[in-house]
């Protein structure tokens, strides 16, 4: 563990010194109270020992700027019995404990070892923490998405409304979700409306509920979407496709936190968290007269620009990678490298959503091939994107066609009976179990 000691008496300060370094620990000793203070402006602890009196600053200062980090540092304060009732202080403020001078070596190394079996517990529980967070994010390595996943976390917790961008299939509901589920609001309802999907003729009841008898049709009360938020997220999809004249309502949803159902007068609250996204440039819109203003910079408070496939095509093996797990929970499958490579040429005009589709096609038709070549993936790509694939299949990827034709046809005819398929081939068994492996046959068939 990495452990600052803060003590001015160099009596204590080397055998305590001394005792943490025989444990294997890295101890960084400092006697000045404002020296340590400016050290832990620009070092990362994991365990801070330190007297409450020193020169120039206390223990009180060390303990709050230690547990400022991130994550806080473990604290274990050194009293005299003049200072007990400060020590006493420090706890409630996050101390670990204390230790009343004079005090046993045996005794400081048994908290000190203690507070080990308590940091790495906490490491490891960030750790699973981080890990069950990044399951929301956004498979990839490249820049432009580095810098996605960290809006989303940065702006997770934040009240304001967030206005997506980018073009179809980037992933747009999926970052809505992402700021959903990686919040506080993770336990409370996810409500997704596709403004596109419902006719304007039952949009304004859809969105904001009706009363029974509120128009012909209106058999029963029905509460809308705006009240089953309920204090989670309202996902507004194709927002660009907002009936214009239920703009005004939407408007006054958003920034009066209340609404009014068809039928009533009374005003009814909205409590929950508004993310928007769009295909289309809403400026453009309001420029033309197709989109408020108003309801425009009402939802561009925070704005997440998704990037097109093709502009971070570094990420399609951790794509690919990421949509097996959800599609071939088995482990079936794989993608071979020179399919990968392909792939990475094509221009992918239906970006993230096309990939899968691709790939989910892939595995539907490559019958008993385990490995994912590119002709598996060609059918899905669009009629633009074959001369290209074509020019790149070379003599290898020719052969291996060839090659898995005729095992699959010999096993066929033999019943799956690997020694006469061998000898139907003119080849050992032995060289054709070793095809079937290079192929990515299956060889339990």
């Amino acid at each position: 563990m990495r452990i600052l000691l803060v003590e001015d008496e160099a009596t204590l300060a080397i055998p305590l010194t001394d005792a943490l370094q025989e444990q294997g620990h890295e101890v960084t000793h400092i006697a000045d109270g404002a020296a340590a203070l400016a050290w832990l402006s620009g070092n990362l602890v994991d365990i801070v020992v330190s007297d409450i009196r020193l020169p120039h600053g206390d223990g009180m200062q060390i303990l709050q700027r230690a547990r400022q980090q991130q994550p806080p540092a473990e604290v274990l304060i050194m009293t005299g019995y003049a200072t007990v009732e400060q020590a006493v202080d420090a706890l409630q403020d996050g101390a670990y404990s204390y230790l009343e001078k004079p005090f046993t070596t045996d005794s400081f190394l048994a908290n000190i070892n203690k507070m080990c079996e308590l940091r790495a517990l906490h490491q490891e529980l960030n750790t699973m923490r981080q890990a069950a967070r990044s399951e929301f994010l956004l498979s990839g390595k490249s820049n432009e998405i580095a810098t996605v996943n960290q809006r989303l976390q940065q702006w997770a917790d934040e009240e304001l409304t967030v206005l997506i961008t980018g073009r179809s299939g980037t992933g747009k509901e999926r970052c809505a979700r992402a700021l959903h589920q990686l919040s506080a609001r993770g336990d409370k309802p996810f409500v997704a409306v596709s403004c596109a999907a419902i006719p304007s003729s039952l949009f304004e009841g859809e969105l904001f509920g009706y009363r029974k008898g509120a128009f012909s049709g209106a058999d029963a009360d029905h509460q809308g979407l705006l009240s089953s938020v309920d204090g989670g997220v309202l996902f507004l999809d194709d927002i660009d496709d907002f009936p214009l004249e239920l703009q005004p309502k939407m408007l006054r949803a958003l920034q009066e936190s209340e609404f009014v159902r068809l039928g009533e007068t009374a005003l009814r609250k909205f409590s929950g968290r508004v993310v928007a996204a769009t295909k289309q440039p809403l400026k453009k819109m309001v420029d033309d007269g197709k989109f408020r203003e108003d309801l425009y910079y009402r939802l561009n408070v925070l704005n997440l620009e998704l990037p097109a496939l093709s502009s971070r095509i570094e990420d399609i093996p951790l794509l690919l990678a990421d949509l097996l797990k959800r599609w071939d929970s088995e482990k079936r499958y794989s993608v071979s490298s020179s399919a990968i490579k392909q792939l990475s040429t094509l221009s992918w005009p239906g970006n993230v959503r096309e990939l899968e589709n691709s790939l989910r096609r892939a595995m539907a038709i490559c019958g008993r091939v385990r490995i994912l070549r590119i002709e598996h993936f060609m059918p899905d790509v669009g009629q633009d994107h074959l001369a290209v694939a074509d020019k790149l299949v070379g003599l290898r990827e020719i052969t291996a066609r060839s090659e898995t034709e005729a095992i699959l046809n010999a096993l066929e005819i033999t019943g799956g009976r690997k020694a006469k398929a061998a000898a139907l081939l003119g080849i050992t068994r032995k060289v054709l179990w070793s095809k079937m492996s290079e192929l990515g046959l299956d060889q339990n068939k």
